[in-house]
């Protein structure tokens, strides 16, 4: 079913209090959306989040006293965790705000600005009407100090103009039955005969979108909306003297590294890129890289760290070609290469992972990443010396998946395995 979804939200229990800035709105073609927070006649809160609001209203009180957990659960039903929103809180008082954006940033829905309004004489016109569109250019006001947000939504503009493009392309001139057969077709040119037939749907689906986001991403750069570049971003964001030095974003760098899944992958789901924990002793025996001479040197500073020891696991990441597992052509055994994630590594003095002497050729190195809300500061090696190979059903009971690099960090790591197999001296096929 289509979803027809608001980018502005009112919450509120009295909507004649609301009325007049919701009209300003609409008049000017925004989608929006007023929730009746009357704890007696209100409206139930949605039971899917909303994936496209920037803007929400939000008053605070539904009764005679302030309850914090009534404000956040309107906020919580609507917004996806660490999503970008802006919030006004138009409520008869504010000094409550604060509260709000704390429990707010613990929920991990804390917006990006908050504007306390209070529902004041100050607002109000002589026939007792509130000022809205005062309200209204404050908020534009303080948005336009931040005109690199403007460049953000162009970008987010020119994602939903390339996927309806997309849409209307396949949806074109044609039937129902059409259409489905055009989507099996890409379905099964993309992941392979074996996805034939009647079940593994969550797999089809994979492949499905994976094609759809590759056709995304090739259309998105001729769908960018033709707007000028603003003066002030000229001069600011677009004005780079020198490298900028910031703080690392762990988890911004894992973003151009893994695919963002964020949930536990489902079982019997097998793509070149995943990374897995060893879990059978056997295996980390003969492929732990903690057992080499070369690699333990290497890791000297890390092993034998006295404070703040970092902890290192045992990992493989699948290295076949994705074309083979995608068509179900890599024969019986898939191609693995033996790995070390390290969590909280030691660093130098600038914040680079510490080494006791130069990295060796067959180590590759990948630095800053995030795994998870409480992984924020890992770092992973691989060694092109131990390549293995296990069937499809050993390596699904003996490995626990974790992630799954990106299309071209995959390919950065077979180029570079290739490149160091065919060194001479070291592997030559003749």
């Amino acid at each position: 079913m289509l979803s027809f979804e608001p980018s502005i939200v009112f919450i509120d229990d009295k909507e004649e209090q609301v009325n007049g800035i919701i009209q300003l709105y609409k008049n000017e073609g925004s989608g929006v959306k007023f929730y009746n927070a009357d704890l007696v006649d209100g409206d139930s809160k949605p039971e899917v989040q909303l994936t496209n609001v920037n803007l929400v209203y939000l008053d605070l009180y539904y009764k005679n006293e302030f309850e914090i957990d009534l404000c956040l659960g309107w906020i919580d039903s609507i917004i996806p965790k660490n999503s970008f929103y802006i919030l006004v809180i138009w409520s008869k008082d504010t000094h409550h705000s604060d509260e709000i954006i704390n429990a707010l940033e613990e929920i991990e829905k804390k917006p990006f600005i908050t504007f306390s309004e209070t529902k004041n004489e100050e607002y109000k016109n002589k026939d007792n009407s509130f000022k809205w569109n005062e309200l209204k250019q404050k908020i534009n006001t303080e948005l336009e100090a931040i005109p690199e947000i403007e460049e953000l939504t162009i970008w987010k503009k020119s994602i939903l103009n390339s996927s309806n493009i997309v849409i209307g392309h396949l949806a074109k001139n044609i039937d129902i039955k059409a259409l489905r057969k055009k989507l099996q077709k890409i379905i099964i040119g993309h992941g392979g005969t074996y996805l034939l037939g009647e079940d593994q749907e969550i797999r089809k689906r994979e492949v499905l979108f994976d094609a759809l986001d590759d056709i995304l991403t090739s259309n998105s750069k001729i769908t960018r909306p033709n707007q000028s570049i603003s003066q002030t971003n000229k001069n600011a964001l677009y004005n780079i003297p020198e490298f900028p030095i910031t703080d690392i974003d762990s988890k911004l760098n894992s973003w151009f590294h893994f695919k963002l899944i964020e949930n536990t992958i489902e079982p019997n789901f097998i793509t070149s890129g995943l990374i897995s924990f060893f879990k059978n002793l056997s295996l980390r025996k003969n492929y732990s890289l903690q057992n080499d001479e070369i690699v333990l040197k290497y890791l000297k500073h890390q092993i034998e760290a006295e404070e703040s020891k970092p902890k290192l696991y045992d990992i493989s990441v699948i290295v076949s070609r994705p074309c083979d597992i995608a068509q179900n052509k890599f024969g019986r055994n898939i191609k693995l290469l033996s790995g070390t994630l390290i969590i909280n590594p030691i660093r130098d003095n600038r914040n680079k992972f510490k080494g006791s002497n130069t990295r060796p050729l067959s180590l590759k190195l990948y630095d800053h990443l995030s795994l998870s809300d409480s992984e924020t500061d890992c770092a992973i090696i691989f060694d092109f010396r131990y390549a293995f190979s296990l069937p499809p059903d050993i390596y699904e009971e003996r490995f626990e998946k974790i992630k799954v690099f990106n299309k071209e960090l995959l390919s950065e790591i077979q180029v570079e395995y290739s490149a160091y197999s065919s060194r001479l001296g070291i592997t030559q096929i003749i």
